[in-house]
């Protein structure tokens, strides 16, 4: 391999620990913000970024459940259900995926990230010190959004956690309680949708083992790190900020 070859792994791998710190404490998942970040590197979207992400959201957002549970943070009442939904619904996306041009792909994403950012910036006011309180009608609302987010979130090729985070929120989880939660919604659906590009996958396999080890180990200790110190307005505010930097750095890509 190149020495050139070499600098191009360090260089991912670095970055990816760091989105994987970041989106660990969010319990997305790093493919939402791996994408865009990859993309940067000339990598093909539909046979090599969107496979490998989708592996990576996969093993970020176990790595970060394993220190949410940890902490007895998650509603699992809410979870298994979700995940059960997201994980059927994500596979219809990548099937849609074929009749999709990558830019229409790239302006969805962009406008998605715009919205979101929008509704986490002026999250309803939360109290960190009462727990959450989730009614059995909340918790049927947010399976009957997953199953959109499932197929949307398999369109994009970067699983459901940035969707179905801010989705709890709104329904009325606080963050941590949302973040913890989504950690777990966010597994399976990242797997069903990576074997779904299989046939068609590209990867390179010093890589592909650089980034999960790096991304791992970076989302449990982002997870850690917010289980501990941050706060539900905090973390709202972080998301925000992250999601219009990612819709700022799309654009530039799609107009230069």
């Amino acid at each position: 391999m190149a020495v050139d070859g070499w600098v191009l792994y360090l260089v991912l791998s670095v970055v990816l620990f760091g989105l994987s710190f970041l989106s660990g404490m969010m319990g997305l998942g790093v493919a939402f913000v791996a994408t865009p970040v990859l993309a940067m590197f000339g990598l093909d979207l539909k046979h090599e970024i969107m496979p490998l992400a989708l592996w990576l959201n996969g093993v970020t957002a176990i790595s970060s459940a394993v220190a949410f549970a940890r902490k007895k943070m998650i509603d699992w009442r809410t979870a298994i259900p979700l995940l059960v939904v997201t994980t059927i619904a994500a596979p219809v996306g990548v099937w849609l995926l074929q009749f999709t041009s990558v830019d229409v792909l790239w302006w969805l994403y962009v406008a998605v990230l715009l919205f979101l950012a929008w509704r986490m910036a002026f999250p309803p006011k939360q109290d960190d010190s009462v727990p959450s309180e989730v009614t059995d009608v909340t918790r049927l609302k947010a399976a009957g959004a997953s199953s959109g987010i499932g197929v949307f979130a398999g369109l994009l090729g970067v699983g459901p956690g940035f969707l179905m985070m801010p989705t709890l929120v709104l329904l009325g989880f606080a963050a941590r309680t949302a973040a913890a939660t989504n950690s777990v919604v966010v597994t399976l659906p990242s797997f069903s949708a990576f074997i779904a590009h299989l046939p068609e996958a590209r990867f390179d396999w010093i890589l592909f083992g650089l980034t999960t080890l790096a991304s791992i180990v970076g989302a449990q200790l982002g997870a850690t790190f917010m289980a501990n110190r941050v706060k539900s307005l905090t973390l709202t505010r972080v998301f925000a900020v992250a999601l219009v930097l990612l819709a700022a750095q799309r654009v530039f890509a799609l107009v230069v």
